[in-house]
């Protein structure tokens, strides 16, 4: 989700704006980090990326860092450009396509290691439905699958729903994950907590047992299968972050900057081209437009459950609203259930998550999210978004972890979801 906003005509990735082929692995290419000290220098490297086949990415909203990846026939000479310029840099990544190419394989032996099971591996929207399928077939009675819709380029968009005990007016817990394409480990997470609510509820747990009784889950593990499988045809499509519907000259909007509440305000672009593209209007995104008509229809158990919208990367659990820096009237009551999901993550790992709205905690106001939809037009008071592991660093290999992060992540988090949960029962 960290995304340094620069400017409506620059912020965009390579596929869109320049010659970098969709099978280029980027191998050799190198990820710089730039310090800006100005609005002049600032345009005038933005000019230069620009002209060239760079993939560019996260940059901020007054210009003053950016985030842009390389070819290698062009990194004697950005050097120099840089040097001349006097901006400072650093290189984070030697060889983008060589990370790369070792968490895929990584993610390739997690898969065969262990049975192709999503909650331990990186897999595709697919590949997850199936398992999710296989969920059903063996908790038949009290596990659901629900079609929502289809997303633009026709792929299913699926919720998962767990009703332990029966009963249609249960508060609902709704957990989604995938908004963004490229943050693989969200999906992976949300899958992880699937599987140990299930297992734990078998084994007799009596803490999950209540929560699961109390309450009605549905999860959604995928909301943009379209961008998220995507994300897997080659390096240079790894880091794409929006939908796939064509817009003029570029493809797809921003799907957390697409829904009906403050659209088109702070942190979002009227640029196609702009990562944060908040789409031509509301829910324009087939994939946003069905969600929030999913959440619409359980509105009522909504309002007495939360929602939660995993993403990454950075550590923090934020809340809403993520339009402004300005305090809610229950700014304490947010912020003592955040911290709840904090204190459990750091007892189970040591990790340290901040917790408060975007713009007061390090990141930056973010208009049109799902979570300040869902709270301040559905009237669902507990709403929230993580942002998982790792530590924001600035560097896009945070989009791309290990797969051995998956247990990681999903043992703290799982602690996390369970702790806010019991602190609204």
């Amino acid at each position: 989700m960290r995304l340094f906003v620069l400017s409506l005509c620059c912020l965009q990735l390579a596929l869109l704006a320049s010659a970098v082929k969709e099978d280029e692995e980027l191998f050799d290419w190198q990820e710089f980090h730039l310090t800006i000290e100005n609005p002049q220098a600032a345009a005038t490297v933005r000019h230069y990326v620009n002209a060239r086949d760079f993939l560019v990415a996260n940059e901020n909203h007054l210009g003053y860092t950016e985030s842009v990846v390389v070819p290698p026939q062009e990194v004697i000479g950005f050097m120099a450009f840089l040097g001349n310029l006097q901006v400072k840099y650093e290189i984070l990544e030697k060889d983008v396509g060589g990370m790369l190419l070792r968490a895929r394989l990584e993610n390739k032996l997690s898969a065969r290691a262990f049975n192709n099971d999503p909650s331990t591996y990186f897999a595709q929207s697919s590949e997850i439905y199936t398992w999710m399928e296989g969920l059903v077939s063996q908790n038949s009675g009290v596990a659901s699958l629900v079609s929502i819709g289809r997303s633009y380029e026709g792929r299913n968009l699926r919720v998962l729903r767990l009703n332990m005990n029966g009963g249609s007016n249960k508060p609902v817990i709704f957990i989604d994950a995938a908004i963004h394409a490229r943050e693989w480990l969200a999906p992976a997470t949300l899958n992880y907590i699937v599987k140990q609510l299930i297992n734990d509820y078998k084994a007799g747990n009596s803490e999950v047992r209540t929560l699961m009784n109390k309450f009605d889950w549905h999860f959604m593990p995928v909301v943009n299968p379209d961008g998220y499988d995507y994300t897997f045809r080659s390096s240079s499509t790894r880091y794409w972050r929006k939908t796939r519907k064509p817009y003029r000259f570029a493809y797809g909007a921003d799907p957390n900057r697409n829904f009906d509440f403050m659209f088109g305000g702070p942190g979002t672009s009227n640029n196609p081209s702009s990562d944060i593209y908040h789409g031509p209007n509301a829910f324009s995104e087939p994939e946003t437009k069905a969600l929030s008509d999913y959440l619409t229809g359980i509105r009522n158990q909504l309002q007495q459950g939360m929602y939660i919208s995993f993403h990454t990367y950075g550590q923090w659990w934020l809340t809403p609203p993520g339009y402004t820096r300005s305090l809610p009237s229950d700014h304490t009551e947010m912020m003592r259930v955040g911290n709840a999901a904090a204190a459990a993550i750091r007892a189970v790992s040591g990790q340290n998550f901040r917790v408060g709205q975007p713009a007061n905690v390090g990141l930056y106001e973010a208009a049109g999210g799902s979570y300040d939809w869902v709270k301040y037009r559905l009237g669902v008071k507990y709403s929230f978004t993580p942002e998982l592991r790792p530590y924001y660093n600035g560097s896009l290999s945070g989009f791309s972890p290990s797969a051995r992060e998956i247990p990681n992540s999903g043992k703290e988090i799982y602690q996390a979801v369970k702790a806010v949960v019991k602190e609204i029962m």
